[in-house]
C-alpha cells in the first residue's frame, strides 16, 4: 500500500496569482505539463485589499487561515470571514478581499463544476480517513497534527487517493489526529453539459 503524499508548507515556493496581485503556494492539483488543471488546492497570502482572479466554470471554497479575519465583497455583498470560516462561491464572481491583519492566509479549494464535486470543512481528530472514489486533501491547522503517526507542522498537507494527473498516487486511507481543513474532491457522477 502506498503511503500518504505529504507536503511540507515551508518547502513550497510562492508563485504569482493569475492577476499578478498576490502569491499562492500550490499544495496539490491535477495540472498537466502545460499548467492546465481541473482541480487545485492552494494557500494564498493576501496583502492589503486585493481583487481575486476570475476562474470561469470553477467552484471555489475558501477557508480563512488568519491571522485575524478578512473582509470579503462577493458580487457586491459584504461578508466577514473569521479564522476557519468557510465560504463557497463561483469562479465568475467579482471578489475583493481586505485582511484585517498582516500575513493573512487562506486555503483555496478550486474545482471545475462540470467535472468535479468539492467540499471543504474544518474537523477535529478525523480518525481513519478514507478517500473512497475521490481525493482527500488534509491541511494541518495546528502544530499537534499527526498522520499515521508522523508529526505535521501547521499548514503541512496530505493527499489521500489517486491524483487525476496519474503522475502520483497515494494511500487510500490514513489515521489522522489533530485539527484539519479537509477538502474532498470527487468526479461528478452526472457531468454538467
Amino acid at each position: 500500500m502506498n503511503a500518504p503524499l505529504i507536503v511540507e508548507y515551508s518547502a513550497i515556493p510562492p508563485t504569482p496569482w493569475k492577476n499578478g496581485r498576490g502569491v499562492t503556494r500550490n499544495l496539490f492539483d491535477d495540472a498537466t505539463d502545460a499548467g492546465v488543471w481541473t482541480w487545485r488546492v492552494s494557500i494564498a497570502e493576501i496583502t492589503g485589499t486585493q481583487p481575486y482572479s476570475p476562474y470561469p466554470g470553477v467552484r471555489r471554497g475558501q477557508v480563512a487561515l488568519g491571522p485575524g479575519a478578512v473582509d470579503l465583497r462577493i458580487d457586491g455583498r459584504g461578508l466577514v470571514l473569521d479564522p476557519e470560516g468557510i465560504v463557497v462561491f463561483d469562479g465568475e464572481a467579482e471578489v475583493t478581499a481586505s485582511p484585517r491583519e498582516a500575513g493573512f492566509l487562506d486555503l483555496n479549494v478550486m474545482a471545475r463544476r462540470d467535472t468535479w464535486e468539492s467540499d471543504v470543512r474544518c474537523v477535529d481528530d478525523p480518525g481513519v480517513t478514507e478517500a473512497g472514489d475521490g481525493i482527500v486533501i488534509l491541511v494541518a491547522l495546528g502544530d499537534t497534527a499527526l498522520v499515521d503517526g508522523r508529526s505535521l507542522a501547521r499548514l503541512d498537507s496530505v493527499m489521500l487517493g489517486a491524483s487525476a494527473s496519474a503522475s502520483a498516487s497515494a494511500s487510500a486511507s490514513a489515521d489522522v489526529r489533530g485539527r484539519f481543513a479537509v477538502a474532498r474532491i470527487a468526479a461528478r457522477r452526472h457531468p454538467l453539459h
